[in-house]
């Protein structure tokens, strides 16, 4: 269990990263989201958690501000297809 508290969503995001980099795999679904919660000490909102597999899964698992930045450029997208309520 990690027990640092996380600060910020980048933090998290690369938390997430480095979680789906020990399972060996290119991407994580929504069945992964509670057992990445479980390996964290701070308590953690499960749709925070999917919005940054979400975003990770789109970009490639670039970093946290390519991850935005694909965000933003595909907002519409995003938007369309109810993938947040943005």
């Amino acid at each position: 269990m990690n027990d640092t508290t996380i600060q910020s969503e980048n933090e998290l995001y690369d938390r997430i990263n480095e979680y789906r980099k020990n399972k060996r795999t290119g991407a994580l679904t929504s069945l992964d989201v509670q057992s990445f919660i479980e390996t964290q000490s701070t308590d953690l909102l499960p749709d925070i958690v999917l919005k940054n597999i979400i975003l990770g899964n789109a970009c490639g698992w670039g970093t946290y501000d390519i991850a935005c930045e694909h965000f933003e450029n595909h907002m519409q997208a995003f938007r369309h297809f109810q993938v947040f309520n943005v």
